[in-house]
């Protein structure tokens, strides 16, 4: 698992997001706060190649899908796809 599958997956999300503009702010909002939680991540495994073993940003990648589920379905795939990767990087 690659920092540059989960920088598509990212890219493939906002690309959704950006095509649903009904997307309810505060959700938006959340969306864009684990983006930059993700980014920070990557960039902090960057330098140090061994992080200790964190599964909250996809835990909260998991209960962004959830919401997502019902109304904006390419939303929600995109975000359990990145749950998994997540998941595989130990983030």
């Amino acid at each position: 698992m690659s920092d540059t599958q989960i920088r598509d997956t990212l890219q493939r999300l906002h690309a959704a997001l950006q095509a649903q503009p009904t997307v309810d702010p505060e959700l938006k909002g959340l969306l864009q706060t684990l983006e930059q939680d993700i980014q920070a991540a990557l960039d902090r495994q960057q330098t140090q190649p061994e992080p200790a073993p964190s599964n909250d940003l996809a835990e909260q990648a998991q209960t962004l899908a959830t919401r997502f589920a019902a109304e904006h379905p390419n939303i929600d795939l995109a975000l359990r796809e990145l749950r998994s990767l997540l998941l595989g990087l130990g983030l």
